[in-house]
């Protein structure tokens, strides 16, 4: 059905028209490789590091990607604490997220789940880039903040959500009388929500495609899309596939052992009062701020920061800084598997630090290291850093600078000019009020061959945003222009209903009433 994804890798670079970005990713997970993936389509770029298959990281030279404009957009940060935050971290040069919090403008813990979802905002964009080129690089620059996306959940959000429809027909293509059905021995599987949960037991019937649409009620669009996910993810397959997965599973499973009676076992006395032992921290704020902000930085850190111990630390001493540090956020001491998994981590960095310095050969090392640092810091010049060689530029992509030049383009009748902007302002972050734009531009640039698709697009636009009320004007515009009266009539009233006090909406419709 799919290629192996040792195959899908062979080739370190191509598009994504051939190589869809859902495939990559799978490829990427399944292979656990830790490289850095290049995107690139038109004037955007994206690069991704991935750690053992996992997306850590994503720079993108998109203005609204960066973190303070996502918290700005989140509602979890206002403009002018932006611009402040902003200036003091280029000044500084210290991390923006860093100095929110030493501002106190956001919690550790709460950094972290924006950073998360930050990260999942850049990542699912790029299964709308069907016209990128790729490019698989070894190189690999290592974040400083430790944020790992959940590879899985990401192939089925994006491909259900994101990808674009005519990718899915293209790229997941069966006869009508294939059947589909559960892969048996599937290790790990992403959550699903009641919608994915419902197709996925449908699959236990091993329907034909035409006979998931009936059993899930659900339209084409979402029974392929999700269908495209399970099968590219291995949790389900063509029932073929089924059959020979179970028939290899049944081969390799060990023979059943004779069954041993058991002893009956001693009751155990029954304490007289509830165990004691280290109380759980989950609930205390300050605790979980203090794990979750050590987290993040911890990467940041060479061994003798992370252990905060001098240069020149003697073995005593050290050994007494790990066993404070790995008690300070000891894992027993967290019960959710969320703040549990952070406190664990914590515990090897700090187990790999005490085992570096404790090692005379990894000592002197990172001695050198942090000389070569110092050095480096002294004289600011030398070979660009794998970061700086890595920078994308952001000048001009900002969709609102864009979308403001495409409307000044407008007002000035260079229709061909605003459709350019428009497009650019949609490529960076589409909008509804950008593409509704976009769709009026191109109406304007040649009416006469552009507005059956004009409409088509404009309809679509208000099914999915029906509080638009740009969209529903230019419909009725679009409609007026092309003589079908009713739905420039319907388009135009409603557009009145979003805004009364545009009058102008009011004199159109009276208009069309006049010539009806």
């Amino acid at each position: 059905m799919f290629p192996l994804p040792s195959q899908v890798l062979r080739q370190r670079e191509g598009l994504l028209a051939d190589t869809p970005f859902p495939l990559l990713l799978h490829a990427l997970m399944v292979e656990e490789r830790t490289c850095t993936l290049e995107l690139k389509v038109r004037q955007r770029e994206k690069r991704i590091t991935f750690e053992d298959g996992a997306p850590v990281a994503c720079n993108s030279n998109l203005l609204h990607e960066t973190l303070g404009k996502y918290l700005v957009e989140k509602g979890r940060l206002t403009e002018g604490d932006y611009q402040k935050s902003l200036a003091e971290s280029v000044s500084s040069g210290m991390q923006l997220g860093g100095l929110l919090v030493q501002k106190g403008l956001i919690s550790p813990f709460d950094l972290y789940k924006q950073l998360q979802a930050n990260l999942a905002h850049k990542l699912l964009d790029c299964f709308r880039w069907t016209e990128a080129k790729y490019r698989l690089i070894a190189d690999v620059e290592h974040p400083d903040a430790t944020v790992r996306a959940n590879t899985a959940q990401l192939i089925l959000t994006g491909v259900s959500t994101q990808l674009p429809f005519d990718t899915v027909a293209t790229h997941f293509t069966f006869t009508d009388d294939r059947r589909f059905g559960q892969m048996p021995g599937v290790e790990s599987a992403p959550k699903l929500s009641s919608k994915d949960a419902r197709l996925f037991q449908a699959l236990r019937q091993r329907p034909t495609f035409n006979e998931l649409l009936e059993r899930t009620g659900f339209d084409m669009d979402s029974v392929l899309r999700r269908l495209y996910a399970l099968c590219l993810l291995g949790v389900a397959g063509f029932a073929e596939d089924v059959d020979a997965r179970a028939e290899e599973l049944a081969r390799k499973a060990p023979a059943a052992p004779v069954p041993v009676p058991e002893p009956v076992p001693t009751p155990a006395p029954v304490p007289s009062h509830a165990p004691s032992g280290t109380p759980f921290a989950d609930e205390d704020e300050a605790a979980r701020n203090a794990l979750v902000g050590a987290f993040l930085n911890h990467r940041s850190l060479d061994p003798f920061a992370l252990l905060d111990v001098p240069e020149d630390v003697q073995p005593v001493a050290l050994r007494k800084a790990f066993l404070a540090a790995a008690d300070r956020f000891s894992p027993l001491r967290f019960q959710t598997s969320e703040l549990k998994e952070k406190a664990e981590g914590m515990l090897a960095a700090y187990a790999r630090a005490y085992g570096a310095l404790s090692e005379p050969e990894q000592n002197a090392l990172w001695k050198k290291r942090r000389q070569a640092h110092r050095e480096k810091a002294r004289s600011n010049t030398g070979r660009p850093s794998t970061a700086e060689q890595f920078r994308i530029r952001t000048d001009l992509l900002d969709a609102t600078t864009q979308f403001d030049e495409a409307k000044r383009r407008l007002e000035a009748r260079n229709f061909a000019g605003a459709f350019e902007y428009f497009e650019y302002a949609c490529d960076i972050d589409p909008r509804p009020l950008y593409q509704a734009h976009r769709a009026w531009a191109r109406y304007l640039m040649k009416p006469e061959a552009h507005g059956r698709l004009v409409l088509q697009e404009l309809q679509e636009l208000t099914r999915q945003e029906p509080g638009l009320e740009e969209g529903w004007a230019f419909l009725g515009d679009v409609a007026r222009g092309e003589g079908q009266w009713a739905l420039a009539e319907d388009a135009l009233r409603k557009a009145f209903k979003l805004n009364p006090q545009q009058r102008r909406y009011v004199a159109l419709i009276q208009e069309i009433a006049r010539r009806r």
